[in-house]
């Protein structure tokens, strides 16, 4: 699909496009409530942002310069800002690629953090890169840790 090329800043009032642009004061885990912005500019980068439909951190091309806040360089950096705790209760899901990361997820049935196989996309926010990070995150009853709320 050819990218139609939308109207630009002047340059001196464009992004340089080595970061997304954050505008005012909004914090970086409030730009995850926003949609995608590819921005104005045509290069084809792969990025992540948050989906608070299905609590996934999903790719999308990003032009290079403009956009929001919600974009992110890696999946892991998109889960570890805007996944929630609702994340917690999500079922443990492989996706249909053929990745063999080893990630820990949440077993809300059990209680506890699992180490499952991930595939490397279609996945959901319930998968941690270390049982650390799923226990600190989920709250793991008897492991003292505590369940953490987020806003």
């Amino acid at each position: 699909m050819a990218r139609a090329r939308r109207a630009v800043l002047p340059q001196e009032n464009e992004g340089s496009g080595s970061e997304p642009l954050i505008t005012g004061t909004l914090k970086k885990e409030d730009s995850c409530q926003l949609n995608y912005s590819e921005g104005p500019c045509l290069g084809m980068q792969q990025k992540y942002y948050y989906n608070g439909a299905s609590m996934a951190c999903e790719t999308f091309q990003y032009g290079g310069c403009l956009g929001n806040g919600n974009n992110f360089a890696s999946e892991k950096e998109c889960l570890q800002t805007c996944r929630t705790i609702a994340a917690c209760n999500l079922p443990i899901v492989q996706g249909p690629c053929r990745a063999f990361a080893e990630l820990w997820a949440f077993d809300a049935a059990q209680g506890k953090c699992i180490q499952f196989i991930y595939g490397g996309c279609k996945g959901n926010g319930n998968k941690f890169y270390s049982e650390k990070e799923c226990k600190e995150y989920c709250g793991v009853p008897g492991d003292g840790y505590e369940e953490l709320t987020r806003s």
